[in-house]
């Protein structure tokens, strides 16, 4: 009996030296991310090639701290050519991993697709780098985003077979509401 004691009396002791501690607080690179919290618009266009003939892209997306501030939620609502895949949505949560120095981005959307990517910044310049497949191919993905202002940055998304020559799949503008 005595022996639980002590050891209830250990980890009582343990929970309150960690709790006195407080909880952790997000570094410099989660705070950068501040930046996508806000309703954004995004208007692009699809360059023709491989997978079809091109078209309009348009996106609405909703990004909000999640509790503690480590991660950024999005929601978001977008249109684009039905040869592509056509209308859906996604849900994505962004953050950054200090134990591999990137920011991460997990994005999922109606249509079945996941994506992955590891991210950079440098300057005024966001770097994202991914790998998928389809269709049996494998693809390497790079987007590019240029902050233009508080509101305002450019975008182009990038495909390529051997990682070395590089197709523009998308190219646009988003803004802050």
């Amino acid at each position: 009996m005595n022996r639980k004691v002590i050891f209830l009396a250990g980890i009582v002791l343990f929970s309150l030296g960690a709790w006195a501690q407080g909880a952790p607080k997000p570094g410099p690179e989660v705070k950068k991310l501040d930046y996508f919290v806000g309703t954004w618009t995004t208007d692009a266009t699809i360059a023709q090639g491989p997978w079809g003939v091109g078209g309009k892209f348009s996106s609405t997306e909703t990004s909000e701290w999640m509790d503690g501030n480590f991660f950024v939620v999005s929601h978001s609502d977008f249109k684009m050519p039905p040869e592509l895949g056509g209308d859906g949505k996604e849900m994505s949560i962004m953050g950054y991993d200090t134990q591999q120095n990137v920011y991460i981005y997990e994005g999922f959307n109606s249509q079945g697709h996941h994506e992955s990517s590891k991210g950079t910044v440098s300057g005024d310049t966001w770097t994202w780098t991914s790998e998928a497949n389809y269709d049996g191919q494998d693809v390497k993905q790079r987007s590019t985003m240029k902050i233009l202002s508080p509101t305002s940055f450019s975008m182009k998304f990038e495909v390529s077979m051997d990682g070395t020559t590089w197709n523009t799949f998308m190219e646009g503008k988003a803004t802050k509401k």
